[in-house]
Order: C-alpha cells, then structure tokens, then sequence
C-alpha cells in the first residue's frame, strides 16, 4: 500500500511541476504562433548539445517511468532498498520543488508579463528580474528542476530512473546557464555583475 502511494505521489509531483510550466507558456505571446514555428525557435536558441543531451537522457527516463509503472518486476535490476523516510524525504523535497518552481515563474510573469516564455530561455528580456526567490539566487527555476529530479530518485527509489532524470538537469546547470549568464551580462552590463555580486547561482550566497 505504501509503494502505492509513493507511485502516486510521483506522479502528482511529475505533473503539477510540468503545469506549472505549461501555464505560464500559455499565457506568452509567443504561444500564439503555430507549433512548427515555435519548435524551431526553441531549437534555434537552445545550446545544440543540449538537445542531443536531451534526447539521449530523456528517452530512456520515459521508457523507464513506464516500465516502472506498468511492469514494475522488469526494473527491479535498477531498483534501490532505501529505507521509508528517504521517501517521505523525497515526497517533502518534490512538494517543495513545486512551490519554488510555481513561485520563480510568477515572479518572471509578474514582471516580464507575455515576454516571458518557459520554453525560451535563450532569448533577450526587457528587464533584469531581481524580486521574489531572484532577489537571492539568480537561478530558482534550475535548482527546482534538479530537486524535482532528485525527489523522483527518492519516490522511485529506481537509480535508472532517478540517474536519468538527474543527468538532464545537470546538462542545462553545465551546459545552457553559462549560455545564458552570458547573454545577460551582453544584455544588461554592469546591472548584471553587480547583481551576480550579491546573490548565488542555485543557493543563498552565505553574508
């Protein structure tokens, strides 16, 4: 009964997190375009690594969720005895990823309005964003990402699954933020060295 309930709970933690993704790139003025056009502005703008990086992390995460939720004895091979309050840990972890995920996209919402595009992070703003969880860390939407992820290592208690998952988040933290420090220190100069100055990358710089 209680694996039961840790496989819902990843599911429920899996979804409200990809909502909440979903909603915000609903509400962006770049939605209005037609899917194609849209794909290839996101394949445009993305480090092209990254996509390979994607897909060859990605698709066996998939698989494996799967097999894992309709014929779970096939990925015992993978399967990790963590005692239960690793799980409950990972559940407490997962919920916490939510709200700091759904709390970063408000605040870039509330300040970029329809410019702001989840699935375009490579694209120049019209400001600096420094309210909310930014006013701390300058990446809080990533370290959501990879608790989410290492909330999915706990739930499943699966290394395949969990080490798939952990491996794509990883790849954007090496990969695609460098990218975009970048391209913001291009965009906003001197506001952005001094913002780096006072705040971390994925947690609180220490006073």
């Amino acid at each position: 009964m209680l694996e039961i309930f840790f496989k819902i709970s990843f599911f429920v933690i899996f979804f409200s997190f990809a909502y909440v993704m979903s909603y915000y790139s609903k509400r962006a003025k770049s939605h209005a375009e037609d899917s194609s056009k849209r794909i290839k502005k996101h394949n445009e703008s993305e480090v092209p690594l990254l996509l390979k990086l994607r897909t060859l992390f990605g698709i066996p995460f998939y698989i494996g969720v799967l097999v894992w939720t309709f014929a779970p004895k096939f990925m015992e091979w993978s399967a990790i005895p963590l005692p239960v309050w690793a799980r409950w840990a990972g559940l407490a972890l997962g919920i916490f990823s939510i709200i700091l995920n759904a709390w970063s996209h408000r605040t870039l919402s509330q300040k970029l309005g329809a410019d702001f595009d989840p699935a375009l992070r490579l694209l120049k703003v019209p400001s600096l964003v420094t309210e909310g969880p930014y006013a701390r860390v300058r990446h809080p939407i990533y370290l959501a990402f990879l608790m989410m992820q290492i909330s999915v290592l706990l739930l499943t208690s699966n290394w395949f699954i969990g080490l798939c998952g952990i491996a794509i988040i990883v790849s954007v933290l090496v990969i695609r933020v460098p990218e975009e420090e970048k391209l913001l220190v291009e965009q906003f100069g001197d506001e952005y060295r001094e913002y780096v100055k006072r705040t971390g990358g994925f947690l609180p710089k220490l006073k």
